[in-house]
C-alpha cells in the first residue's frame, strides 16, 4: 500500500512527536532577535540572513522539499538530508561550470542564474509524482536543489568567501526541511497528499512565472540623446569670426599717450 493511501500512521514517540514545533518556535525566536536589532548593532552577517538566506526565492522551494520528506518513510527520510547536502557541496565547488552553462539564457545573470525557479521546479515535480516514484526521484531532487543553494550561497556572499556564510546557509536549509519533515511525520493526516499535490503544482507555477519573467525581461536600453542645437551666429554670417584674433589684447593699438608714452630724450 502506498504511502499517501494510508490514512493512520504508528505514534511517534513524545520527543520525536514534538521535535519539528521546538525546531520552529527556536528558529523563529532566533529571527525576530536578529529582526529587532538595531542598525548599530546589525552585522554583515545578520544582513545577510534576514535578506538573502531567508529570502523567499530560498525558502519555498526547501519548503516543498520538506513536504516531499514529509510524505516518505523508513530510510527515505534519512537519505533526503544527505543528499541535500552532497548537492549544497557540488554546487560550491562546480559553481563556475553553472555559471558558463547558464550564462547565455537572457536575463540569467540578473536573477542569480536562475537558482530559485530551477528549484522551484523541481519540487513542485516532486511533489506532483506518484507516491511510488517520489522515494526514487527524492534524492535526486534534492542534490539538485542543493546544488542550486550552494550556488545562490557563493554568490550572495557579502563576506568574500567567509565559511560562516556557507555554514549558516546550510542550517537554515536544514533548520527548514527539519521542521516541515518532522512535524508532517508527527502529525500525520489523510488530506496531506493532496495538499501536498496542490503546492506542487503552486511551486511549478512560482518557477514559470519567476523564470518567464527573468528571461522575458530585456535590459533596459539607454535612450539616444538629442540634436545639439547649432549656436546661432553673429551677423555677418559664417565668415564674421575668420578675421578675429582669439586674444584681441595682442593686437590691442598702443596708447602712446599719458603715462605709458615713452619721452623722447632733450
Amino acid at each position: 500500500m502506498s504511502p499517501e493511501k494510508r490514512t493512520e500512521r504508528p505514534a511517534a514517540s513524545a520527543w520525536l512527536r514534538w521535535s519539528g514545533p521546538v525546531l520552529a518556535f527556536a528558529g523563529a525566536a532566533a529571527i525576530c532577535a536578529l529582526a529587532l536589532e538595531t542598525q548599530s548593532e546589525r552585522t554583515v552577517t545578520s544582513w545577510w540572513i534576514l535578506n538573502s538566506g531567508l529570502s523567499p526565492e530560498r525558502v519555498i522551494p526547501l519548503a516543498g522539499l520538506g513536504v516531499a520528506i514529509a510524505l516518505v518513510r523508513g530510510r527515505h527520510v534519512v537519505v533526503a538530508p544527505v543528499t541535500f547536502l552532497l548537492g549544497v557541496v557540488l554546487g560550491m565547488l562546480f559553481r563556475d561550470r553553472y555559471l558558463a552553462l547558464m550564462a547565455g539564457v537572457p536575463g540569467a545573470t540578473t536573477h542569480l542564474f536562475l537558482t530559485g525557479p530551477v528549484s522551484a521546479l523541481a519540487a513542485g515535480m516532486l511533489l506532483l509524482m506518484p507516491a511510488r516514484a517520489r522515494p526514487w526521484f527524492l534524492p535526486l531532487v534534492a542534490v539538485l536543489i542543493g546544488a542550486m543553494l550552494g550556488v545562490a550561497t557563493t554568490l550572495t556572499d557579502p563576506t568574500l568567501n567567509d565559511p560562516a556564510i556557507s555554514l549558516i546557509a546550510i542550517l537554515i536549509a536544514l533548520w527548514i526541511l527539519a521542521v516541515i519533515g518532522l512535524s508532517g511525520q508527527a502529525f500525520w493526516r489523510g488530506w496531506f497528499p493532496i495538499a501536498a499535490r496542490i503546492l506542487g503544482s503552486w511551486l511549478i507555477v512560482i518557477g514559470l512565472l519567476v523564470g518567464g519573467a527573468a528571461v522575458a525581461t530585456r535590459p533596459p536600453v539607454l535612450a539616444p540623446l538629442p540634436p545639439r542645437e547649432p549656436l546661432p551666429l553673429p551677423e555677418g554670417g559664417a565668415n564674421a569670426r575668420r578675421f578675429e584674433t582669439p586674444f584681441p589684447q595682442v593686437n590691442r593699438p598702443r596708447d602712446l599717450s599719458g603715462s605709458g608714452a615713452r619721452r623722447s630724450l632733450p
